[in-house]
């Protein structure tokens, strides 16, 4: 191959080899530059703008000075190793290695490395198809309200302005019936918290003639939310029993709560929770109503179960952290076209009050699987560049066997063999390289798999539909990168290649 024999020095060819394995690897560094310039508005696409990143990508000197230098070691290292084993024979042998050599040490690095780019093809895919799964899961989850056509906004209600309970209902009482006027709006009300914005207060449930379980008191426990009447309709949470929350629960009347089904049924296994006491912040309660769950918690945690209590019926000065700030309104119209109306009847009741965190309710409810999406886009990409270079991979070693098995190739046809013959000896080789991909591939898929699996969701980490997804997109992968070289194959022209040889 190099050496001695035609006067040549072994420093000046592996200089030579280095040199062109340089050139190619500077000429695909910098085309890669540019495909990254090209690509970054793309890649800034795939992070939601309201996840708190502190700026967009961005291509600067530090980032060229990296791929600069990753780039030189890439050609030096592909360039070094290989020139210096190509002149390690220094006698005639390289000349005798003819076409007709399958050079089968490198051939079988070659297949080496194109089963480990099917390989890691597998293990992407599987883990982008679990990623997907899992957020399609989290989406199709019900949160237990209707989060389309909903406008949220914050009011400070700062104290010690507003310590006084009747201050705070006159406020809301004057906010919501002009609210509830405005074109549009069916319904609106005040909460402590909105649904996975702020979980909730956690307080312990006394049950009336159930004896306090110390041993389980995770299970005596509740989330609790002061609301106005209202609130249940603005975020479509079902009221399954009883009634609503109304002006008349005032402080000189019996303290009233409307609990969730999941309340009900873990004090009141029986069903029947309408009428029953417990005691709950500070005060003895009966429940007068049943509303549906609500994943206060996000849709990947169990919420505890739901406490909603009048906000007429807390003392002055009393839980002023659990006091109604979050105003929800439920409207036919577009939410933000609410909003200067809404800031015009708040700055009417209290010309310093101030607004913030405006949002609507779809806004939040997508928060909570934005960073999931990200992580899906990311891996998703990876994926589909690892499967374009397995593809590319398998088109370039068969093409490669092809061209030095064509004399091979020539002969068979010449004694009789058949285009299907040939065929399928193409395509059994292409067969064995996806084969001695797919298989490690789906091993390695599955130990990431069970590696990531909180973040699943609950998706089983060896989920077979996502499993053969993967195997088929290889397998098709494998069939379209061995198609044209298979066809060049069966086009070797026996006469020609003989006569050339």
């Amino acid at each position: 191959m190099c050496g001695p024999p035609l006067g040549a020095g072994r420093e000046r060819l592996v200089r030579q080899l280095v040199t062109e394995s340089l050139s190619l690897t500077f000429a695909g560094g910098a085309l890669g530059v540019l495909v990254a310039m090209a690509a970054l508005p793309l890649l800034a696409r795939l992070v939601p703008v309201d996840l708190p990143v502190a700026q967009s990508p961005a291509i600067d000197l530090r980032m060229l000075v990296f791929a600069g230098l990753l780039t030189t070691l890439t050609g030096i290292g592909f360039g070094t190793i290989p020139a210096l084993r190509a002149c390690q024979d220094t006698d005639l042998g390289g000349l005798r290695q003819g076409v007709r050599a399958g050079g089968g040490r490198r051939e079988r690095l070659r297949s080496t490395l194109v089963a480990t780019e099917v390989a890691a093809a597998v293990v992407l895919l599987v883990s982008a198809g679990l990623l997907m799964r899992a957020l399609a899961h989290i989406q199709a989850t019900d949160p237990g309200f209707r989060a389309s056509g909903v406008l949220t906004l914050r009011t400070a209600l700062p104290t010690p302005k507003y310590d006084s309970t009747a201050r705070r209902a006159a406020f809301y009482s004057r906010v919501l019936a002009e609210v509830r006027a405005l074109p549009g709006v069916s319904a609106a009300g005040f909460t402590s918290f909105v649904p996975m914005v702020f979980r909730g207060g956690i307080w312990e449930v006394v049950v009336d003639g159930q004896p306090q379980d110390r041993v389980s008191s995770a299970d005596q426990v509740a989330s609790l939310r002061y609301v106005t009447p209202g609130f249940f309709a603005a975020l479509g949470i079902p009221l399954l029993q009883g009634r609503d929350i109304s002006d008349a629960d005032a402080a000189d009347r019996q303290f009233a709560a409307v609990v969730s089904r999941s309340f009900a049924r873990r004090f009141w296994p029986d069903g029947n929770a309408l009428g029953r006491h417990f005691r709950f912040a500070f005060d003895d309660r009966t429940v007068v109503g049943v509303v549906g769950d609500v994943r206060v918690r996000g849709f990947e945690r169990a919420s505890e179960p739901q406490v909603y209590l009048p906000c007429r019926q807390v003392a002055d000065a009393r839980l002023i952290f659990f006091i109604p700030k979050d105003l929800v309104v439920r409207s036919m119209a577009a939410p933000a076209t609410l909003l200067p109306a809404i800031r015009r009847i708040v700055r009417a009741v209290d010309p310093e009050q101030p607004i913030s965190d405006v949002r609507t309710l779809a806004e939040i409810v997508k928060d909570q699987t934005a960073s999931r999406a990200v992580q899906a886009r990311v891996l998703g990409a990876f994926a589909a560049i690892a499967f374009l270079l397995a593809g590319i991979g398998i088109y370039g070693l068969l093409s490669f066997v092809v061209s030095q098995r064509a004399h091979e190739i020539g002969v068979r046809m010449a004694l009789g063999a058949r285009a299907e013959d040939v065929l399928a000896m193409v395509l059994r080789r292409s067969a064995l390289l996806a084969a001695a991909g797919i298989v490690p591939g789906v091993a390695l898929a599955y130990a990431a798999g069970r590696a990531m699996a909180a973040l699943l969701a609950g998706l089983n980490p060896g989920d077979a539909a996502t499993f053969l997804a993967a195997v088929g997109l290889c397998l098709l992968m494998t069939i379209a990168g061995s198609l044209w070289p298979a066809l060049r194959a069966v086009r070797v022209d026996p006469i020609a290649v003989i006569r050339n040889e």
